[in-house]
């Protein structure tokens, strides 16, 4: 059953109850006067039929009186009366008014008074019967009330049918928002609804239209960080890639070489001279795992894990510093960091991370500075350099969104700042390191 028909449905049930509550009181209604009625009627009757007694005691023809008194009351519409003799014959009767009659079932519910019987006091004469009448007051009654019917069947149907247009007006934007509905949740997030219809539908349609419009940007956002992961992937290889032919490519031929050099001296029997080129490769081989374990605290920080935040940074330095000597690093930590939480280091770490190669790539600076502190219930990593900033920072890509989006998982927030006056930018980054900061923050995001 539809909202429509329901709506429908029950304002005609409404005026339906209303009508037969206004009928039912307006027959009672009818049913006390009409019995008003015709108790006044019957006392009138009686009191002119007592002064016809009282004339009929002083006549000479008292069978005329009373026919006199008979035709009195013809056309009466509430009384009849009849003479009935001694035989129990009426010989004279009043002729009633007669009109429209009601339902036999319907007349049953005006009930009327009982009849009158009056003694004529005039010898052999018999008695007078007064019968109240109300068959002309209930026909009347009856057209009355099949006229309200009608108005009130004709009401009741005009007012379903303008309820019936005016409810699938005003909810006929329904469907095109179930249509966008539908439309957004297949992925079609340019779907958009008419701002048309009652206010309280205009303000569902402009929250669907945000919604799609929420959600279009999004999926925009994320196919663009997508992009730039890919690229931030391809950018990785290609630097491991380099990595490893330009450091490890030249030990890797050292060792095929100086491996092939100690079996043709052992061949020639020259050990001792054999035993230094297996030296040489001893050390070229301990060159190149500490090349891979580089390699890996890149990809992984192992420090992070085994020995905190604090040695995981320490050792992101040291392979910057490695690699560019000239830059020189200055580096402060928090004594204590255990009340820092996992999920907030690990996200530290990758601001950290990815602060220092930003600067350190675009930013050529003379000097890099990386501050961890923890104030109250918040941790911050702050990391400055005197690099070049002759512009601003166009649209963030890939790594400054990855930053916020880390930290707004865990309930923190990214702040970029211009650097020392000679140049430079500092990016800050601010946590919670309580663990139910850090749940509250997933809660929330979630």
């Amino acid at each position: 059953m539809s909202l429509r028909f329901r709506v429908v449905l029950a304002i005609v049930l409404v005026l339906l109850a209303g009508s037969a509550i206004g009928i039912a009181l307006a027959g009672w209604q009818a049913h006390a006067a009409l019995r008003e009625e015709l108790a006044a009627a019957l006392g009138s009757g009686r009191q002119s039929v007592a002064i016809a007694f009282e004339n009929l005691r002083r006549s000479g023809r008292p069978d005329r009186d009373l026919a006199r008194l008979v035709r009195g009351f013809d056309g009466d519409r509430h009384l009849s009366v009849e003479v009935i003799g001694p035989d129990g014959v009426v010989t004279a009767a009043s002729q009633p008014l007669a009109g429209v009659r009601g339902p036999d079932g319907f007349a049953r519910l005006f009930e009327t008074a009982a009849p009158v019987t009056l003694v004529v006091p005039a010898p052999g004469q018999g008695v007078v019967r007064l019968t109240p009448l109300a068959a002309a007051d209930v026909g009347a009654i009856w057209t009355e009330f099949v006229d309200l019917a009608l108005v009130l069947a004709v009401s009741i149907a005009a007012t379903a049918a303008l309820a019936w247009l005016t409810v699938g007006h005003a909810l006929r934007p329904l469907g095109d928002i179930a249509a966008a509905l539908a439309a957004i949740g297949s992925g079609r997030y340019d779907s958009r609804v008419d701002d048309r219809g009652v206010r309280e539908l205009r303000r569902l349609t402009g929250g669907v239209n945000d919604m799609a419009a929420r959600l279009a940007a999004m999926q925009a956002r994320t196919q663009a960080l997508e992009r730039q992961l890919l690229t931030l992937q391809d950018e990785e290889r290609a630097d491991l890639a380099r990595d490893l032919h330009d450091e490890m490519g030249p030990h890797l031929f050292a060792v095929s070489v100086d491996a092939a050099l100690a079996r043709r001296l052992i061949e020639d029997g020259h050990p001792p001279a054999a035993v230094e080129q297996l030296a040489a490769i001893q050390q070229a081989v301990a060159i190149m795992q500490r090349m891979v374990r580089d390699i890996l605290g890149r990809l992984r920080p192992t420090e992070l894990i085994e020995l905190g935040l604090s040695a995981a940074v320490g050792e992101l330095v040291a392979f910057w510093r490695g690699r560019h000597p000239t830059i020189r690093f200055e580096v402060t930590t928090p004594a204590d960091e255990s009340v820092i939480t996992s999920a907030v280091r690990e996200t530290l770490y990758r601001v950290v991370q990815e602060g220092l190669s930003n600067a350190i790539r675009h930013g050529r600076p003379d000097r890099v500075s990386i501050r961890l502190s923890i104030a109250r219930d918040e941790v911050e990593a702050r990391v400055t350099d005197d690099g070049a900033r002759a512009v601003a920072p166009g649209p963030e890509g890939f790594g400054l969104s990855g930053m916020r989006e880390r930290l707004a998982a865990v309930g923190g927030r990214l702040e970029i700042r211009r650097g020392e006056p000679g140049g430079g930018w500092t990016l800050i980054a601010r946590a919670p390191v309580g663990t139910r900061a850090v749940a509250e923050a997933l809660q929330s995001a979630a």
